[in-house]
């Protein structure tokens, strides 16, 4: 479940500026996930091994070094496996591209971003007059940002701990803890769940008036062929994810008639098994993320970084006064927040 809102852009030039001093002061800052637990977790009798498995799984997450602070609370559910709520940000294509293509300067390392923003590789892509990215994506990127999903956290977790299991082993029946938490803490990043808008029930005039499309972050990059860009709810489509015009295939995308669309594609069980896949198998040793992992590909493409390297001092001077001129210009359109 997700809130979305247009983003006001009164707060731009402040806002980039800020992002670009912060990334050059944060060197050798990492990604900071900061959980909380709600009662319904530090009431359980087993309160000490979930909340330490959280926390464990959380641990990859510092490999980015992007100087952000995501606010998660965790809870308790009795239904499904795991779910999360996020909220949504969105700002015109030209202008969210922009933002990460300012990202992209001050990372010069994350060649699959680079790759992504090659003007040839999005044209081929999927194009929609508003992009929308998770709170937390959205701040990373250098959005001002002053609310999320209750005005405290970028995002809730939901977790069925009665299915899951928290130890290091194997256990019958039950399904590892540590890939479905990091897989509810991908889609408050914004890569799965909320990554697509492919299939969300409202029109284009219940929020942002006649004619305007819209798509999710991830809709960028959904693909079903070299240059054929897919954004289908159709069952017998294929989409999967590419960063480079659709040429590689990190995986496919579920398009299936139940999960969401921005989680991978998997029937059943067997086979490799991966964080974001929208078909749990039960019984499996516990697995997570890791650097060759395809949703860390995702996450690079989305704007997480995971090389801190910036740009000389000369070309600082260069790319703030760019953001000047790109706040300038947007202030003479601006637009009301969504609630």
């Amino acid at each position: 479940m997700s809130r979305i809102r247009l983003f006001d852009r009164k707060r731009l030039l402040g806002a980039v500026a800020a992002s670009a001093l912060l990334a050059a002061a944060s060197q050798g800052h990492a990604l900071t996930i900061t959980p909380t637990f709600n009662s319904t977790i530090t009431s359980d009798p087993n309160a000490a091994a979930i909340e330490a498995t959280i926390n464990n799984a959380l641990k990859f997450y510092t490999a980015f070094t992007n100087n952000v602070n995501v606010q998660i609370e965790f809870t308790e559910s009795t239904s499904g496996l795991g779910g999360s709520s996020t909220s949504l940000v969105g700002d015109f294509y030209s202008n969210y591209v922009g933002q990460m293509q300012i990202d992209s300067a001050l990372h010069p390392g994350n060649t699959v971003l680079s790759t992504a923003l090659n003007p040839a590789n999005l044209a081929a892509g999927n194009k929609a007059d508003l992009i929308f990215g998770s709170s937390a994506e959205t701040r990373m990127l250098g959005y001002d940002l002053d609310g999320n999903v209750d005005g405290s956290f970028d995002g809730e977790i939901f977790l069925n701990t009665s299915l899951m299991n928290f130890t290091d082993g194997a256990v019958a029946g039950l399904y590892a803890a540590n890939p479905v938490i990091q897989h509810e803490v991908d889609e408050v990043l914004g890569v799965g769940g909320p990554g697509t808008l492919v299939d969300q029930p409202f029109g284009d005039g219940d929020f942002f008036g006649s004619g305007l499309t819209y798509m999710g972050e991830e809709d960028l990059y959904r693909y079903s062929a070299p240059g054929v860009s897919s954004f289908t709810t159709s069952t017998s489509a294929t989409s999967y994810f590419s960063y480079d015009g659709g040429v590689t295939n990190v995986n496919f995308f579920n398009q299936g008639s139940s999960g969401d669309l921005a989680d991978w594609a998997k029937t059943s069980c067997g086979g490799t098994q991966h964080v974001q896949d929208w078909f749990g198998c039960p019984g499996l040793a516990p697995f997570g993320l890791t650097l060759s992992s395809p949703e860390t590909t995702a996450l690079l493409a989305a704007g997480y970084d995971l090389t801190g390297s910036v740009p000389e001092p000369a070309a600082w001077a260069l790319m703030i006064a760019g953001f000047g001129l790109t706040g300038a210009a947007l202030r003479r359109r601006l637009r009301p927040a969504l609630a």
